[in-house]
């Protein structure tokens, strides 16, 4: 028998940015209403939710309802799973209304309900909202669970809410309280943006990945790049449902796959400047400890409860990017030479920094290398008096890493607190602007993909 509401709903919201991307398991496909499939609709809300309902009552007489609002997954073409972008009126009128969300519990296990909620958020960004949010009840833990995955959060504005959902969160063993900040942004708003974040909250996984393209060029079928492919491949891994990872172990499932991708696109892997690759900062949380992997350029930085900044992680490439910064700077000096001859003459500093992946004295990329295992950061820190994570990649702080302040990172922390991951990025996009040469502040190009979480955790 199922459970009764005892209690008004829950609510729970997120922002409708940076959706995450999804895949689809073979046999399974996603469409929206057509005619017939109101029994389709009532069959499937019936055997989830044990009780009955008149599609024609509930959904097709909403002055909301559309077609393209009502959407299923099929196995094959039997439809198993629903749910609706909807709107309510006592919701405001930027709000998308997640509503009806069912899956057939013979299909139950397979994420179908988190890949037609996901679908169904993308059709509320298609039709102008901002943000989504939906009710749910204490007693429906595979679903809450299923809704921290998609990002949403608990709306709690009181003491009674609070305790409701820390009961919630105890039931589902996860640790209630965790402020995750998050953005990401491409530097090229016309290219793909080969960075992506984590946030996991289910395996209290956190961090930021920056995909590394090979110095061939190459797009798959999709437009996708070498390096959108890699971080995507991480981020998939890493944003698993697996409630106990192993972080570096993770990474090593995901460079492994990494090399099987590339083999299968036709990259002679054989030249490291080839590969594609991936760079990141990730982090798990758990009571006692936080534990990190990190590689290449992007950061993290931990700020404790007397406001004091430390510093995690090392930034492996500077010195390789700052060798072929200088070597640049040189060939422009001259003034004989166009950017195309520049260019080619920088190709055999770009090799040589590519070739010291993995390499003893170099930095660690995952490429495919199994030497990968031996050269990515990893370890763990107690949570005593820690109040702050920050995973960044390096369009975040390209205009400071190579500055000698040695309070640089202490500033960045700073600043990210001070204004929000947001505007420090419209920021610092206004100063790549300015500054499109690339003169006053030397880097390879006048804007980089960027990524940032910040995960507060809590002080009890």
């Amino acid at each position: 028998m199922n459970e009764e509401r005892q209690l008004p709903q829950l609510v729970m919201r997120r922002s409708l940015d940076c959706l995450p991307d999804d895949t689809w398991p073979e046999g399974y496909t996603l469409r929206s209403f057509a005619p017939g499939d109101e029994a389709h609709w009532e069959r499937i809300v019936e055997r989830a939710f044990g009780w009955s309902r008149s599609f024609q009552k509930t959904i097709r007489s909403h002055y909301y309802f559309s077609p393209e609002r009502v959407l299923f997954v099929c196995a094959g073409e039997a439809p198993v799973a629903t749910a609706c972008a909807w709107q309510e009126p006592q919701w405001e009128e930027d709000c998308g209304y997640l509503h009806m969300v069912g899956v057939d519990p013979a299909f139950a296990g397979l994420g179908l309900g988190y890949r037609v909620s996901l679908a169904a958020l993308r059709q509320m960004a298609a039709d102008g909202k901002r943000r989504a949010v939906l009710e749910t009840d204490d007693f429906r833990l595979p679903a809450v669970r299923t809704y921290l995955k998609l990002g949403f959060r608990p709306d709690a504005p009181t003491d009674g809410l609070q305790s409701r959902w820390q009961r919630v969160y105890r039931e589902l063993k996860l640790p209630y309280g965790v402020q995750v900040a998050q953005d990401t942004r491409p530097g090229d708003p016309s290219a793909p943006n080969e960075d992506a974040v984590v946030v996991n909250p289910e395996a209290h996984v956190y961090g930021v990945i920056d995909g590394v393209s090979a110095m061939l060029p190459y797009q798959d079928e999709e437009g996708r790049t070498g390096g959108y492919v890699a971080s995507r491949l991480l981020a998939d891994e890493l944003g698993a449902a697996d409630p106990e990872p192993d972080l570096r172990a993770a990474v090593l499932r995901a460079n492994a796959a990494l090399m099987q991708r590339m083999e299968a696109a036709g990259v002679d892997v054989a030249g490291k400047w080839k590969r594609w690759g991936a760079v990141f900062a990730v982090v798990k949380w758990s009571r006692a400890r936080v534990e990190y992997v990190q590689a290449g350029d992007c950061m993290l930085l931990a700020r404790y409860k007397d406001g004091d900044v430390r510093v995690l992680t090392r930034n492996q490439v500077a010195g390789f990017d700052l060798k072929a910064l200088n070597a640049k700077r040189q060939l422009a000096q001259s003034g004989k030479l166009s950017e195309e001859e520049i260019a080619s003459r920088l190709k055999p500093v770009f090799k040589c920094n590519r070739d010291k992946a993995n390499a003893p004295d170099g930095y660690a990329v995952m490429n495919g290398d199994p030497a990968l295992a031996d050269t990515l950061e990893y370890g763990s820190l107690s949570t005593a008096n820690l109040a702050r994570i920050y995973a960044v990649t390096d369009g975040m702080f390209h205009f400071i890493e190579n500055d000698d302040d040695p309070r640089k990172w202490e500033k960045l922390a700073d600043r990210l607190d001070a204004q929000g991951i947001g505007p420090y990025m419209d920021e610092l996009a206004a100063m790549e602007e300015q500054d499109a040469s690339c003169e006053r502040y030397p880097r390879h190009k006048k804007s980089d993909d960027k990524s940032a979480v910040i995960v507060e955790l809590p002080w009890d």
